[in-house]
């Protein structure tokens, strides 16, 4: 295999994972946080998470507080 072959394999999977969706995702605003999950029914959350749906999934939201933390929580 030619070099520039790898280089542009190698490349192109470096930027699929670097693009890939987090865990949790951003919900109707940047204070809430919802499960990357889609259940076919209304769940029952964890204390201090609600029930949301989006489209025809279901999943689990939790409000932040404020817009800092949750960056606080990625922070390195």
């Amino acid at each position: 295999m030619k070099l520039s072959t790898v280089l542009t394999v190698a490349t192109s999977i470096l930027i699929s994972v670097a693009s890939a969706d987090p865990v949790f995702s951003e919900a109707d605003s940047i204070h809430s946080i919802c499960w990357k999950a889609c259940f076919n029914e209304k769940p029952h959350c964890p204390h201090g998470w609600y029930a949301k749906k989006f489209g025809h999934c279901w999943t689990c939201c939790k409000d932040t507080g404020t817009a800092e933390s949750e960056f606080d929580l990625f922070e390195l």
